[in-house]
C-alpha cells in the first residue's frame, strides 16, 4: 500500500482570549502524493445559526467537523500568537489511510456535526477516539504529568485531580473568568478524574500521546508518536493574574455592609437600597445560575448548590425590602446560608474564596434587618 501520507496530532497553545483559554487540538491529514495538505478541526461552530446564544447557554451546542489548508490553519493561529505543536503519528500505512477514510467520511454535510460537550465529547477527545479506532491495536496511556499538572494513574503516590484543579490552572491568567467557572458549575466538577479523564485539555492529550504506546494483536508495540516539532513557536511566559480582584470586590462589599450597620443601627433604620440593589445583582447572577441549573446540558452546571443562594427569588425580595417588611425574608435568608452551608460540606462542593466575604455581607444585613426589627418591636410594645 503506498505510504504518501503524514497525519500528526496539532495542539495549539492556550490563546489570550477567553474561548482560546485551554487550547484546541486538531488532525493535519498531508498527502504528498496528491498535494493535499489539510487539518481536521473538530471546534467549528456556526454562530450565525438560529438562537445561538440561547441555545449555547442551554448546551445544545452543536459543533462541526471541518477541513481546511494547513496553510490557513497554520496563519491562523501564527496571527492569534500561540504556540502550536506537531506530533507525527507512528501508523501503519493502513492506519493512516483508514484515519484518513474516517475523518474524511465525518467531515460530509451529513455527518460532521455533533452535540458538543466540553467535559466529555470536545475538540480533544473526538480527536483522541478518531485516532484510536483507527489503529490495529490497542493505544496505552502512562500514568504521567500532563500540561505539567499530575495525572491519576496506577501509580498510588500519582496526585489526584479534579476537574475543577485542571481548570484552576488555566483560569490563573484572569481571576474574573475563575470566579465566574466557579460560580456556574458545581459538585461534578470536583469529583477526581483518572488520567484518561483529563484528556479533555488539549495540552494533557498532547502530553499524554508523549507517552503512550501502540500494542498489537501479537503484542508488539510502538510509540504512538514518531517525532514532534512546533511549526509555530511564540511561546510567551503566561501572565497570571494575582491580583485577586473578584475577592477584593467581595471583601470591599462586607465592609461597606459592615459599615452601613453602625449607622443603621445607630439611627434604627435600614437604608433600604442598599439591600435593594443587593438583591437585585443577586437575582440577575442567580438567573443564569437556576437557568443553567434546571435546563442547561452542560456538564458540571446540574450539580451546583449555590443555586440555593443564588436565584431569581431575590428579585420577589425587593418590594418587601423597600417597604422594610424584612422580619420573615431575613429569616429565610439566614435559613438559606445554613442550608448551603450544609449542603456543601455534605457534598464537598469546593467554592471560589470570593463567595465568603458575599455570604457574610448576606449575613450582616440579615443581622441588621432582625436587630433593627426587634428594636422597633420593642419600642412599640413600650409605648403600648
Amino acid at each position: 500500500m503506498d505510504d504518501s501520507l503524514q497525519i500528526s496530532l496539532i495542539t495549539c497553545s492556550p490563546g489570550h482570549d477567553t474561548y482560546a483559554m485551554f487550547g484546541h487540538t486538531a488532525i493535519r491529514v498531508n498527502d504528498v502524493q496528491h498535494n493535499s495538505d489539510l487539518v481536521f478541526n473538530y471546534g467549528m461552530f456556526n454562530y450565525q445559526s438560529e438562537n445561538f446564544i440561547y441555545r449555547f447557554v442551554k448546551g445544545e451546542t452543536d459543533y462541526i467537523l471541518g477541513a481546511e489548508p494547513a496553510s490557513f490553519f497554520f496563519g491562523r493561529y501564527s496571527e492569534r500568537g500561540v504556540t502550536v505543536t506537531e506530533q507525527v503519528l507512528n501508523l501503519t500505512a493502513e492506519e493512516k489511510q483508514s484515519l484518513a477514510q474516517a475523518l474524511a467520511i465525518n467531515a460530509e454535510p451529513q455527518n460532521r456535526t455533533y452535540r458538543y460537550n466540553w467535559l466529555y465529547d470536545n475538540c480533544t477527545t473526538r480527536a483522541r477516539d478518531v485516532i484510536e479506532r483507527a489503529i490495529d491495536g490497542k493505544v496505552e496511556y502512562e500514568a504521567t504529568a500532563t500540561a505539567d499538572v499530575p495525572c491519576v494513574g496506577s501509580d498510588a503516590s500519582a496526585t489526584v485531580l479534579t476537574t475543577r484543579e485542571i481548570l484552576h490552572k488555566y483560569t490563573a491568567v484572569s481571576d474574573w473568568t475563575r470566579f465566574g467557572i466557579d460560580v456556574v458549575l458545581g459538585e461534578e466538577i470536583d469529583r477526581p478524574l483518572d488520567h484518561f479523564q483529563q484528556m479533555f485539555i488539549p495540552e494533557n492529550f498532547m502530553n499524554a500521546a508523549d507517552h503512550a504506546v501502540i500494542t498489537d494483536a501479537s503484542g508488539q508495540q510502538r510509540p504512538l508518536v514518531a517525532s514532534s516539532y512546533h511549526p509555530i513557536d511564540l511561546a510567551e511566559p503566561k501572565h497570571i493574574d494575582n491580583t485577586h480582584s473578584s475577592l477584593m470586590c467581595m471583601t470591599g462589599l462586607l465592609f461597606v455592609s459592615v459599615g452601613l450597620a453602625f449607622f443603621e443601627l445607630r439611627r434604627h433604620k435600614t437604608f433600604k437600597w442598599f439591600d435593594a440593589s443587593l438583591a437585585f445583582v443577586l437575582g440577575l447572577v442567580g438567573c443564569l445560575v437556576a437557568f443553567l441549573f434546571f435546563f442547561s446540558e452542560h456538564a458540571g452546571v446540574d450539580t451546583n448548590y449555590l443555586v440555593i443562594l443564588l436565584n431569581p427569588l431575590h428579585f420577589a425580595a425587593i418590594p418587601f425590602i423597600l417597604r422594610r417588611k424584612t422580619k420573615v425574608l431575613s429569616c429565610v435568608i439566614l435559613a438559606d446560608i445554613l442550608l448551603l452551608a450544609l449542603t456543601l460540606i455534605l457534598t464537598g462542593q469546593v467554592v471560589n474564596t470570593a463567595i465568603l466575604p458575599l455570604a457574610f455581607t448576606l449575613l450582616v444585613r440579615v443581622l441588621v434587618n432582625l436587630q433593627i426589627f426587634s428594636y422597633l418591636c420593642r419600642r412599640i410594645t413600650k409605648q403600648n
